[in-house]
């Protein structure tokens, strides 16, 4: 998988300030620049991780319906209805075009901060898809279609999640305890049905699949802090299968 230079941009971005989020409460009683320093090294590489695979996810799906997917920072064009991007910024002698409003990075550290560390949001990456019509041959469509739209996003948020139960399998004892937390974390806020996040483009393609994935992630999230991986799988499988029969039951009885 390569990325454009905008890409690596974006995804640097994004690397420090998830890193800094999950770093900064080391939970120590008191601060030693050290120690905090060599958590939030190991916190950069364990979102790296993380980030990694949700993108590889995406990209692996895009192209297995001829999409190339492109990674990007979650942004608003128009702030407060006046700000309207994309717009440039002179910063050190130099312009700058901001093509979007980081909202998804600005709540990060906001929340960060506030918390003193103990909250997190992390919704603030999105990906957009380039189309090669060469890649479409084959396909009645060349555009995307809402459906495979809806798979491609789903594909980073059970990627995590998925990596999430991988770690809480191989770790019973917590080794991996903070790999656990934050691919648990994640899906959940990408999973939010916001212009821009994967959420809202599962459930524009399917919202009985938004419906199903969305109670499977959030019920895995919660319950991996509390039970073993393979409990915490079955129990999130049996909530979402349930929550399915019911979204689907209330949909044909209308």
């Amino acid at each position: 998988m390569e990325y454009t230079k905008n890409e690596l941009k974006y995804f640097a971005v994004i690397i420090l300030t998830l890193g800094l989020a999950f770093a900064f409460n080391d939970k120590s009683q008191e601060f030693v620049l050290a120690n905090w320093l060599l958590n939030f090294v190991k916190m950069l590489v364990f979102v790296t991780i993380s980030v990694f695979v949700h993108d590889f996810a995406h990209d692996l799906m895009a192209k297995k319906y001829g999409f190339i997917s492109e990674y990007r920072i979650w942004g608003i064009k128009r702030f407060f209805l006046r700000e309207r991007f994309p717009k440039k910024v002179h910063i050190f002698g130099r312009d700058i075009t901001i093509h979007s409003f980081p909202i998804g990075i600005v709540l990060c550290l906001l929340v960060m901060l506030l918390s003193n560390g103990r909250l997190f949001f992390t919704a603030v990456s999105s990906y957009g898809l380039v189309i090669k019509k060469e890649h479409r041959f084959g396909h009645k469509i060349i555009e995307v279609t809402d459906f495979e739209e809806a798979k491609i996003a789903l594909a980073g948020p059970m990627a995590n999640i998925l990596l999430a139960i991988f770690f809480k399998l191989i770790s019973p004892s917590g080794m991996f305890a903070e790999l656990v937390l934050i691919n648990s974390i994640m899906p959940v806020f990408d999973m939010l049905p916001l212009l821009g996040l994967d959420g809202l483009k599962v459930m524009i393609g399917s919202t009985p699949l938004y419906a199903f994935s969305f109670v499977f992630i959030l019920g895995t999230a919660i319950l991996l802090y509390f039970l073993g991986a393979l409990p915490a799988l079955i129990m999130a499988l049996a909530m979402s299968g349930v929550f399915f029969l019911v979204y689907l039951w209330r949909t044909l009885t209308k």
